[in-house]
């Protein structure tokens, strides 16, 4: 009975660790990246909207097509033209939108973070079992 425990603890540490891994080196850093051109792109038509008001905002709207290769971002240039003539207060709307990129983005830095820190303990506490064992067979040949 105690080896069968032994070895689901180690399946759910071993599954632990690699849904870690997989979300601190692949999803994080996927989302992180989809995050942050949302967040650049709406600080981007904030500041032509603090400039030049929503004339600003559509030349500014106008150029990403043309200037930028980013797909993600000339898919969201699209989305916003479309959703602009139904904002009463388009300043209010990018305001939140960059705020939210923000936060989101910071949520997935800590919550990597968490992820890394989790697999150093695992990696480490793993060490020092082996080393435990090490010394107390080496105590119990003499």
């Amino acid at each position: 009975m105690k080896l069968f425990k032994n070895n689901i603890i180690k399946i759910v540490i071993i599954m632990a660790t690699l849904c870690c891994m997989f979300y601190a080196n692949f999803f994080a850093v996927r989302m992180m990246l989809r995050y942050g051109v949302q967040a650049y792109f709406y600080d981007k038509l904030l500041v032509a909207y603090d400039i030049g008001g929503v004339k600003g905002l559509k030349v500014e709207l106008g150029k990403i097509p043309l200037t930028d290769k980013s797909l993600r971002e000339s898919k969201l240039a699209k989305d916003f033209t479309v959703k602009l003539s139904t904002l009463s207060e388009p300043g209010v709307f990018l305001r939140n939108k960059v705020q939210e990129s923000k936060d989101m983005v910071n949520n997935i830095i800590n919550l990597r973070s968490v992820a890394i820190v989790f697999l150093i303990i695992v990696f480490a506490g793993k060490r020092i079992v082996n080393f435990l064992k090490k010394v107390k067979s080496k105590n119990s040949t003499k």
